[in-house]
């Protein structure tokens, strides 16, 4: 069931205590806590993720 939806929610009182999350959801999971702590200077940012950020669209996630 959680491969199909991606996160199953886990409910206490009407309160989410908790969560089952599949495979893919962890991985996405995962990359979100380390990008979490980076910090670029602007002199650090290449032409490649200039690129990306200039690329990006609003609720779409790159892989």
């Amino acid at each position: 069931m959680v491969h199909k939806a991606g996160v199953i929610e886990v409910t206490s009182h009407n309160r989410v205590v908790g969560a089952y999350i599949s495979a893919d959801e962890l991985e996405h999971f995962n990359r979100l806590k380390r990008r979490e702590v980076q910090v670029l200077h602007v002199s650090e940012i290449d032409d490649e993720l200039l690129t990306e950020i200039e690329n990006a669209e609003y609720g779409v996630i790159s892989k």
